[in-house]
Parts: structure tokens; sequence; C-alpha cells
């Protein structure tokens, strides 16, 4: 199982911030707006490869200066798409989500085992996640 999350607002596509600066730009741009959070996951198994990918849409509350850098120096933003996680000292900010929250955290969970489940054979399904 492979997969990946970028966070896309206004056409563009925000991965992983290279630096301090380019996570507080993020995150600066996403302050009070709305954007979305894409996973593409790939599974290979017995055989086949099965691609799918999940959209979750992000609201955040309006972000201050000073929330924005406190937040960066925690070093948390550093290793996420669009500079923040969900599950972490920014969930304070998010003001709401439509979608999976887990798509959000990197991983759409729910998906990933339906998906599973369609592929392998029923004794292989384990809710070891």
């Amino acid at each position: 199982i492979g997969a990946d999350t970028v966070v896309s607002v206004d056409g563009d596509i925000l991965g992983k911030p290279h630096d301090r600066q380019d996570a507080e730009n993020m995150l600066c741009r996403l302050s009070g707006r709305e954007h979305t959070v894409y996973t593409g996951v790939c599974i290979s198994a017995h055989g086949k490869e099965t691609v799918f990918s999940e959209a979750t849409k992000v609201k955040f509350f309006d972000l201050t200066d000073k929330e924005i850098a406190d937040y960066v120096l925690s070093g948390e933003p550093m290793d996420k798409a669009g500079a923040y996680g969900i599950q972490g000292a920014f969930a304070i900010h998010v003001k709401g989500i439509e979608g999976d929250y887990n798509n959000v955290v990197g991983l759409p969970i729910a998906r990933l085992y339906h998906e599973l489940d369609s592929i392998l054979p029923k004794e292989k399904i384990h809710y070891a996640f």
C-alpha cells in the first residue's frame, strides 16, 4: 500500500513545506479559507493493482500572524502537506470539514478497508490498521 497527500487551494498544489518561511506562506494562504485535501492510494496485492483517491474539504478559522509563527516554530507542520496536521495542535484552527477526517490525516482508512475487502480473500481482512 502506498499513499501520498496534497492540499489544493486556488488550483495550486501545496505539498510539504521546504522551510519555515514556506510553511508560514502556506498557512497565511489557507487562513480563513476552504481548501481540498487529496490523498492518492495504490494497493498492489495478489497480482491486482487498485488505485483510488479521496478528497476532503477543510475550512480554517482566520489565523493571526502570531498563531502561524508559533505553530511553525513548534516544528509540527514541517512534514505535512499544506503545513498543518489536523490531528495535532493545529486542530483548534479547523472550522470544519466535509468528508473523511482520516483522509486529512493522510490515509482514508474506511475507503482503504473497503478497497482491500474487494480484492483480498475474505479471511485476509483484519482490523489491524
